[in-house]
């Protein structure tokens, strides 16, 4: 899941993609990253009609060559599912046929 630069800033760590990084080394698995993240769009506390008004244009594909068919999504908190979708709709943009998500927390349940 993509991080906005100013929440990488603020946390001075990208949680997701450190876990990601053992995962891929475990697994024999590239890293690619081709969706970015807009700043100033903070997801916490809002509803899911809120989130998924808000998503509008908050992933943006920083690359036009689609690496990989097959994508997982790795994300370390679902509340929605808003962000996911929005990711799922910019890699499907993109090229990627098969999109998968693994979520280490469902914070609905």
């Amino acid at each position: 899941m993509p991080i906005a630069t100013e929440r990488l800033i603020q946390r001075g760590f990208h949680q997701t993609y450190t876990l990601a990084q053992h995962l891929a080394k475990a697994w024999h698995v590239p890293i690619w990253q081709p969706i970015s993240r807009l700043d100033g769009h903070s997801q916490r506390g809002l509803g899911r009609d809120e989130r998924l008004h808000n998503l509008n244009e908050l992933f943006y594909a920083n690359t036009q060559v689609c690496r990989y068919k097959h994508v997982l999504i790795l994300d370390d908190v679902m509340t929605t599912g808003a962000s996911l979708a929005a990711l799922k709709t910019q890699l499907h943009l993109l090229g990627c046929t098969h999109i998968h998500a693994l979520c280490l927390c469902d914070a609905a349940h």
